[in-house]
């Protein structure tokens, strides 16, 4: 069943607070797992890269790299997950790189600031908040570069995946890259994806685009069943069943992009990771 997947956690949507500037040297090496701390021109700011490399990593082949956020709290757990389903043959062997901070409670500060565009609006009572459009210029032009040539990646299988506002960030920048046509990703994986952020402003912002040709991205989302029953004092938020609806709508328009889309039945918001992560790499990477 899903929920021998899943592993509940709790991270705040609101009341973050802005970190400090701190200027640190890139570090790490090809070893099996690793660590660097990057500091990011574009943020003004330092970041935990986290790098699981697949089991026989070899210099002649080259391998999907799967960028994962909020890695403070899902690195650890989805590293070991992706090695043992490579083992038996559920997942392809990948390099795993994952983004996050100092320590959990920086995390937990600054992913607000991080993953959200616009600003938000004042009933939110976010501390910091917008500067989506800055931490994906950090991942396009400096940590992606970086990882291309520290290791041997497949350029043609990169994929972003988050959770919660990490799946909004996920679908704003492909937003982004349909906007601008470039393809700094081949794959997207949303789980649970804070789309009425600022009242449903993503979904605005994928009608306006033009049914144009883009680059080839698959686009994986998902959504837990129970989550129409946690967001009741909202009454303007959409049903899961309507967000994925209206999302496909605006994908499915949309020349280059293959969308796919799941409620999970028996899962709540705080469920829907892991499994999501799971079953998007089989179905991006397959």
């Amino acid at each position: 069943m899903l929920r021998n997947y899943a592993i509940i956690f709790t991270l705040l949507f609101i009341g973050c607070a802005p970190g400090t500037d701190k200027k640190v040297a890139v570090q790490g090496t090809a070893a099996p797992t690793s660590t660097m701390n990057f500091y990011s021109e574009s943020v003004k700011d330092s970041f935990s890269i986290f790098i699981s490399l697949p089991e026989g990593y070899a210099d002649n082949n080259q391998y999907p790299v799967v960028y994962i956020l909020d890695a403070n709290l899902y690195f650890d757990i989805f590293s070991t997950i992706v090695k043992k389903y490579s083992e038996v043959g559920l997942l392809p062997p990948a390099i795993l790189v994952g983004i996050g901070y100092k320590d959990f409670p920086m995390m937990d500060s600054l992913r607000c600031r991080d993953y959200t565009y616009p600003l938000a609006i004042p009933e939110y009572e976010m501390s910091v908040s917008g500067k989506a459009d800055k931490f994906l210029s950090f991942i396009r032009n400096e940590l992606v570069p970086e990882i291309d040539t520290k290791y041997h990646v497949d350029k043609n299988k990169r994929v972003l995946m988050g959770h919660s506002l990490g799946g909004y960030f996920t679908l704003y920048a492909l937003q982004q890259q349909l906007s601008s046509r470039d393809n700094l990703f081949g794959g997207y994986i949303a789980a649970s994806p804070s789309l009425h952020y600022n009242h449903y402003y993503l979904l605005d912002a994928f009608e306006k685009l033009s049914k144009q040709d883009s680059n080839p991205a698959k686009v994986y989302t998902t959504f837990g069943g129970l989550e129409d029953g946690e967001s009741t004092e909202d009454s303007t938020m959409l049903k899961t069943d309507e967000s994925l609806s209206a999302l496909s709508k605006s994908l499915k328009g949309k020349e280059g992009i293959e969308y796919k889309g799941e409620v999970f039945s028996n899962l709540d918001h705080m469920d829907t990771q892991l499994p999501s992560f799971v079953k998007g790499m089989q179905w991006v990477l397959q």
